[in-house]
């Protein structure tokens, strides 16, 4: 990872630990960014004009006009970042309807800073991710998370589950290192990037049927 300190936060581009490197099929989804990718940072969107992201499959990324996808986003956009690949990083830009995830060259990205060690106020408050949230609060011993995750939704119709959604539960302490924290019986891990919360739950220990916690929350505006 490389890092530049400043003024107590840091500008982070996220690079890819060796085993993930080793082992990386060079997917970047929106549903599995919080797990494919093992840190975070975020940036900002440069240059002129719209920037597509650029697909994963069939030997994609690639500087190629095969390769792009039909999503963008413009300058200004803020973003989240993730692992590398060559001249691509791994890139979700939140939305609040499901966001968008793909590879992004490096060239239109300016990282921001991020701050490494937030205070546990900054953990605080609701987190959404479409139906699924997460509700941060002091406990008794410390942070305590509580949450609910659906599928396919919180409320589906008849036709999509006649019986209802599939749900999970989280709800314990946490504990907390510098910006990233976990739960233990659920086994989630939380990375905290100011007013985004990446959440990444890939054992599905708490969750239903095609349930999981993973996903990128926006802090829920009071």
């Amino acid at each position: 990872m490389r890092y530049a300190a400043i003024g107590g936060f840091a500008l982070i581009f996220a690079q890819a630990a060796p085993v993930l490197a080793q082992t990386d099929d060079g997917m970047c989804r929106n549903g599995l960014f919080a797990e494919q990718n093992e840190t975070f940072g975020l940036a900002r969107i440069i240059g002129s004009g719209k920037s597509q992201f650029y697909q994963d499959m069939d030997g994609c990324p690639a500087k190629a006009a095969r390769c792009l996808d039909r999503t963008y986003v413009v300058p200004g956009d803020r973003v989240v970042t993730g692992r590398s690949k060559g001249e691509f990083v791994c890139t979700y830009f939140p939305n609040g309807v499901g966001g968008s995830a793909g590879w992004m060259p490096r060239s239109r990205l300016a990282a921001l800073p991020v701050d490494p060690k937030p205070s546990l106020n900054r953990w605080l408050g609701r987190w959404t991710d479409d139906d699924n949230y997460l509700h941060f609060k002091r406990g008794v011993k410390g942070l305590r998370v509580d949450g609910m995750a659906y599928w396919p939704s919180a409320n589906p119709s008849p036709e999509q589950r006649p019986g209802g959604p599939n749900m999970g539960e989280i709800g314990g302490l946490v504990s907390l290192s510098g910006s990233t924290a976990f739960e233990p019986e659920c086994k989630v891990t939380f990375h905290l990037l100011g007013d985004i919360l990446i959440a990444a739950d890939p054992t599905r220990h708490c969750d239903g049927m095609n349930v999981t916690f993973s996903g990128v929350y926006l802090r829920k505006k009071r």
